[in-house]
């Protein structure tokens, strides 16, 4: 449920930067997913704009510095295509610069293979929901089968 709902909040954030508003994005539209991930990737999307954490970065993306370099250790630990799916979770402002530094570290000193994609998903879900790499327990979205009313 977690990786759908982190591939929803892609979606929609996609969506909201070529000008759709979130209120106009159609849920019958949304085939795939169920209710709870769509609520619970609403509530986030919801709090975040709340917080501005999400509206500086969307209303220009260029306004982003870039993401390090990465050294050529770690760009053998972590696949070009999971480095690229982070990147696009780095714009989107789904994570900021410091998470993806933390993802990073993780990868480098977690795991003997290579990082995928479906790794960075599950880091990043676990982060989203758990904030268990920042130390935080408290989760920032709706976890089972709650909705927003």
């Amino acid at each position: 449920m977690r990786n759908n709902v982190i591939d929803l909040i892609i979606y929609l954030i996609k969506r909201m930067h070529i000008g759709v508003r979130l209120k106009d994005i159609r849920v019958e539209k949304l085939k795939g997913y169920n209710k709870s991930e769509i609520s619970a990737a609403y509530s986030w999307l919801i709090q975040k704009y709340e917080s501005d954490d999400l509206t500086n970065q969307n209303n220009n993306p260029r306004n982003i510095p870039p993401p390090r370099v990465l050294h050529p250790t770690e760009r053998s630990q972590i696949a070009p295509e999971a480095y690229g799916y982070l990147l696009d979770l780095y714009y989107l402002g789904i994570i900021d610069a410091s998470r993806m530094e933390r993802l990073i570290e993780y990868a480098m000193f977690s795991v003997d293979n290579r990082i995928e994609t479906s790794d960075v998903k599950e880091w990043v879900a676990g982060m989203i929901f758990e904030n268990e790499h920042t130390g935080n327990k408290r989760s920032s979205l709706l976890k089972g089968n709650e909705t927003i009313n």
